[in-house]
């Protein structure tokens, strides 16, 4: 019986290629009224770090964390995107699978680590839709639900909102210049079971509702205002209810390219039981750049980056502007992935994506941040950039430099309970890419920071070396 079995299942191995009635790279739908196409991309990073910890010895801070996981000292990152759009009469949607790990055998073949408390394995929750966007098109308006990236302010300075958070949202156009977005954002919605029975966790929610508006001008220049309520009750307790309200301005006007950005936030919280108190929100943040479009080889920019900081963590007003997930990493001025600071670095306090220090501190409450771990007494940000980049052939280059302070040091200095100084660093990247063709390219990031005196101030006199994290870029788009 067993050898008619093993004759079976060989006949069906050599049989199957001849009777399969599908061409490789044919994709037929079950609906045949429909469009759609596939795509996918492989960015395969092999990362060293030298001193993340701005320490030469060993320390509690000694690495970084990144989207596929926790990495230190050397780590090869790599992210798979598999995809899918498509399109029928008057609807569309965007279906993108992903899986994001460091890769080693056990990761490779789907396993979690379980001996390794900083374990990034790739199990199953790791492979799974990244992102996922459904329109229906009604005419002047158009419904959709998903959880796609969305953003208010990625154009610019990003220091607001940019993430692929759930949402169920609505847009359309009015006349041939302006088009606008409204969303119900749902960061995070929690349900609980104690005992017997559920119980609607509304103190650990947090939800965001945005409106933006676009408004492109004869001349291609673009004015956006936007506005976003962001009911957060996640942090327990604490319920901060904020109102933002900001604009962004961008285009190329001659041979000049300016990115603008005002954002105000104002709101309150419930009273926050580590202090007693009940809140005042008044915090804002801006940016501005300009490049200078002297020829595709040669693009020299400049920009600031600015949000206030608490000055004093034991009154009942916070001025730290916390965004509800600052998207900086991927804006267009300063904007590079695999860039020091846009890495959440535990000893500078940073967060992911993002160009702020919004985790130190901790004796006010917070309202934002990735995770929703910014502080209300976090310090705020100057930040003075300079660079070049330009493109030559299949070759292109982004150099530049960054120096950073806080805005503001009285609330973390209340905190830590000495004096800090406002000068946190100075970060030079480079990045170099050899495009071999549209589907495959090799490049590398260098990126250095030079601690200033106020993480000595916070961490320690030892915490004083150059940082560095060189990461090899090898990509794949199809």
């Amino acid at each position: 019986m067993k050898k008619w079995i093993l004759v079976s299942m060989v006949l069906m191995f050599f049989s199957s290629p001849f009777s399969a009635s599908a061409k490789m790279g044919e994709l037929i739908p079950k609906s045949k009224d429909i469009e759609v196409k596939f795509f996918g991309s492989v960015k395969t990073y092999p990362t060293f770090l030298g001193d993340v910890d701005l320490n030469s010895k060993d320390t509690e801070y000694d690495r970084i964390l990144d989207e596929n996981g926790w990495m230190a000292d050397h780590n090869v990152r790599n992210e798979l995107r598999m995809g899918w759009v498509g399109k029928g009469d008057n609807w569309d949607f965007l279906i993108i699978l992903e899986a994001d790990f460091n890769l080693s055998k056990a990761h490779a073949d789907r396993g979690a680590d379980l001996t390794q408390s900083l374990d990034s394995g790739m199990t199953g929750e790791d492979f799974g839709v990244e992102k996922l966007n459904l329109r229906y098109n009604f005419g002047p308006v158009a419904i959709k639900t998903g959880w796609n990236t969305r953003f208010l302010d990625i154009m610019t300075g990003g220091v607001l909102y940019g993430d692929d958070h759930p949402y169920i949202g609505l847009e359309g156009k009015l006349g041939n210049n302006f088009s606008w977005e409204a969303l119900y954002i749902i960061v995070q919605d929690e349900t609980s079971t104690t005992g017997v029975g559920a119980i609607d966790a509304d103190t650990l929610d947090w939800r965001v509702y945005s409106l933006k508006g676009i408004y492109k001008m004869a001349n291609g220049f673009v004015i956006s205002p936007f506005y976003a309520y962001s009911d957060n009750s996640e942090n327990q307790s604490s319920d901060a209810k904020v109102h933002y309200l900001g604009a962004e301005a961008y285009g190329k006007l001659g041979m000049f390219t300016p990115r603008l950005e005002f954002v105000y936030a104002t709101g309150d919280t419930d009273t926050w039981p580590a202090t007693g108190k009940d809140y005042n929100i008044s915090a804002w943040a801006a940016f501005g750049s300009v490049d200078i479009n002297v020829s595709p080889r040669f693009i020299p920019y400049f920009g600031v980056t600015y949000m206030t900081g608490d000055d004093n963590a034991n009154d009942g007003d916070i001025e730290a502007f916390n965004g509800i997930t600052n998207i900086s990493r991927y804006t267009p001025t300063f904007g590079m992935e695999n860039a020091f600071i846009y890495r959440y670095i535990p000893v500078l306090g940073s967060h992911l994506y993002s160009n702020n220090f919004a985790t130190l501190g901790g004796t006010s409450p917070g309202y934002g941040g990735i995770g929703n771990s910014s502080t209300g007494d976090s310090p705020g940000l100057i930040s003075y950039g300079l660079g070049v980049k330009g493109s030559m052939g299949k070759f292109s280059y982004k150099v530049q430099g960054l120096y950073m302070e806080f805005e503001e040091q009285g609330a973390i200095e209340d905190f830590y309970g000495r004096g800090i100084d406002n000068e946190v660093g100075i970060e030079f990247d480079v990045l170099l890419t050899y495009k071999f063709n549209k589907h495959f390219s090799i490049g590398n990031c260098f990126s250095l920071f030079n601690p200033g005196d106020a993480v000595e101030d916070i961490r320690g006199s030892s915490y004083d070396d150059i940082g560095m994290i060189d990461t090899v870029e090898l990509k794949w788009v199809w």
